[in-house]
């Protein structure tokens, strides 16, 4: 496998480009999803789901609990201390289960599992047992499939990781965000890169197959200074995969995250100094740009299955092992599924109460037209295998006058090929290396619902 690209970046190219802009973890996008998709939906959604008896899934399962808040977090969290809690929410996620599983009929092997939250390691071993079994009840997860889970090192044990070991984990992603000790006190994250480096050593010790470790920029107090001292400490313990995420700031959804203006967030010019210098620092210690945030060794599965095709995105990520249809369990959990997105309630007492009454407790979500599955074929190509053609989607989806239909698309585009991300061909586009950084930008060229679905005030965090 060849070394990967050295890329270099002008920070003034980031500070110009970023704007609002969806993740593209779907398409259709959140904001359009709608309250008209509920229970009955998602019933008929499974039963479309549950014919393709032979093909695999992916599961996610959401464990929502903390035992503190840390202030740049955009998940669905539930804050606690309390046993009864945790034994409340695992009995409603193993009658969501038991529910899901029933409408699935013969359709019951998973290619790709997935554990997030919140601090699924909030869970002691027991209870980690315990979610397991219930999917295992149901679900035969494959020999080779992708068993991967989040952990927090400052509040994961060693007994833990051996059990999650046992159950069959083999990637590993802990969140570090920033190692300087006072950008950690000012976003609440309290964690040693004694306490990363000792759950990487455990890891690698049990033969676990992929460490990956995040990172954030545009934190408070964060200088190009402190964050390549955390460069440089995070290439120091050499995780298989790196993701760096810029901080989404995005206080009305997430009205914790206010306390954090009043200590300075960098402005545009100081994050496009700071991705900038990741990206070159990155590309020195040999990882590899594989597309939005993300990074790995050419030794990783994704560094290769970006060069061999085999690359695709779904909720839970980079992946090379992804299922056409993707169950979620769990309060905020997102099913993609049956042609259909399917979004459960997100607090964890509603989500309870549903479960209680024998209801599934999907909230909102969307069934996909035909255009939608069209049109996120096109994003999907353009995130994992760097381009579109359109020979090869006519072929695929048995249509014609591709050309015509997206040519106000590909106008679009010229000031990207101009930026020097894209070559525009007459029936294809080429992502060139610096694009892979780019990657939402030239999505929303092929997003349909960006200009009829505007509303008053903000959607979505910058794009860089």
């Amino acid at each position: 496998m060849s070394k990967p690209d050295i890329l270099r970046v002008d920070p003034g190219q980031i500070e110009r480009l970023s704007k609002p802009g969806p993740r593209y973890t779907s398409y259709p996008t959140a904001p359009i999803w709608s309250e008209s998709v509920g229970p009955l939906q998602a019933h008929e959604a499974f039963e479309r789901a549950a014919q393709a008896a032979d093909q695999p899934l992916s599961i996610y399962v959401h464990l929502p609990f903390c035992i503190r808040r840390c202030l740049f977090c955009g998940c669905t969290v539930e804050i606690t201390n309390q046993q009864s809690r945790v034994d409340q929410y695992l009995s409603a996620l193993e009658r969501e289960i038991d529910l899901v599983a029933a409408r699935m009929g013969e359709r019951r092997t998973v290619s790709q599992l997935h554990w997030g939250g919140g601090t699924p390691t909030h869970l002691n071993c027991d209870e980690l047992r315990r979610v397991h079994g219930f999917l295992t009840k149901h679900f035969e997860i494959e020999p080779g499939a992708e068993v991967s889970i989040e952990i927090h090192p400052h509040v994961t044990s060693k007994e833990q990781i051996d059990t999650l070991f046992e159950l069959g984990f083999r990637r590993f992603s802990m969140g570090v965000q920033d190692t300087d000790a006072h950008v950690q006190e000012l976003i609440h994250r309290d964690q040693t890169v004694a306490d990363t480096q000792a759950c990487v050593d455990q890891c690698r010790a049990l033969g676990v197959e992929g460490i990956n470790l995040d990172l954030m920029y545009g934190l408070p107090a964060q200088t190009e200074a402190t964050f390549g001292s955390t460069l440089d400490t995070v290439a120091s313990i050499r995780p298989d995969r790196l993701a760096i995420y810029g901080y989404a700031h995005v206080p009305w959804m997430k009205p914790a995250q206010k306390v954090l203006e009043q200590d300075g967030l960098p402005g545009p010019v100081e994050r496009a100094k700071l991705f900038s210098q990741a990206i070159e620092r990155l590309g020195q210690g040999g990882y590899g740009v594989i597309g939005i945030d993300h990074f790995a060794l050419p030794t990783d599965s994704l560094y290769r299955g970006l060069h061999d095709g085999s690359l695709s995105r779904n909720f839970m990520g980079y992946t090379t092992t992804r299922a056409e249809d993707m169950l979620a369990f769990g309060a905020s959990a997102i099913a993609d599924v049956g042609g259909a997105f399917l979004h459960n309630v997100r607090e964890t007492k509603p989500y309870e109460a549903a479960l209680g009454r024998g209801e599934l407790p999907t909230a909102r979500g969307l069934v996909r037209s035909a255009d939608d599955e069209l049109r996120r074929a096109v994003i999907q190509s353009l995130m994992c295998r760097m381009g579109v053609d359109l020979d090869e989607l006519e072929a695929r989806f048995g249509l014609e006058g591709l050309e015509q239909k997206f040519a106000g698309e590909f106008e679009r585009l010229k000031p990207m090929q101009d930026e020097g991300l894209c070559v525009i061909h007459p029936r294809r586009i080429e992502v060139l290396p610096h694009g892979r950084l780019f990657l939402r930008h030239l999505a929303m060229a092929f997003d349909a619902y960006l200009e009829s679905n505007k509303k008053e005030g903000p959607q979505f965090s910058q794009t860089l």
